[in-house]
């Protein structure tokens, strides 16, 4: 049986432990939007403590988990019209929505991303033009100049891209 005091410092070292796996990310708020049923003016900080994957080796594309879909025709014809189109994706290893947009495109077609790195510990890691872009959500697409944050099905990339190849994607938002 636990006494008070070792059940205290148990507790605090989970604690700890759980705090050094978080990240705080603040991202600035819009004009007024609700979180969980609370407003929140513009300018003030919106704080995400969003858990991070313990590191093990690279923080590559693939790197926050392995993608085990598997990619058809038409995502590597997508994938290769993004590249063509100056189309980026903007993203952060650890996010597990980036992990799900990649997923839809399969991983070998993910591989071929026009991925931008916005973690600063991620593997050839462009935190410095995520700042200056201004990406404060992961994913964003950015696509003619505008920015589209979130994860999207394929057949909206397609339709906000232009491109009009084969559509038969083999997986769905």
């Amino acid at each position: 049986m636990l006494t008070k005091l070792q059940l205290l410092q148990s507790t605090t070292a989970i604690g700890m432990a759980i705090g050094a796996l978080t990240t705080p990310v603040i991202i600035q708020a819009s004009p007024s939007i609700s979180n969980s049923g609370k407003t929140i003016l513009s300018g003030q900080p919106i704080t995400n403590s969003t858990p991070k994957p313990p590191q093990s080796g690279g923080n590559s594309i693939a790197a926050g988990a392995k993608i085990e879909t598997v990619s058809g025709a038409a995502e590597t014809a997508l994938v290769e019209y993004l590249a063509a189109s100056d189309v980026k994706f903007y993203g952060a290893y650890w996010c597990s929505h980036c992990q799900q947009q990649k997923s839809l495109f399969g991983a070998t077609a993910a591989a071929k991303l026009p991925y931008v790195e916005c973690a600063a510990d991620g593997e050839n890691s462009q935190r410095q033009l995520c700042k200056d872009k201004n990406i404060q959500m992961f994913p964003t697409w950015a696509i003619d100049g505008k920015f589209y944050p979130g994860t999207k099905d394929l057949k909206e990339i397609a339709k906000m891209t232009g491109y009009k190849g084969s559509m038969e994607f083999k997986y769905h938002k």
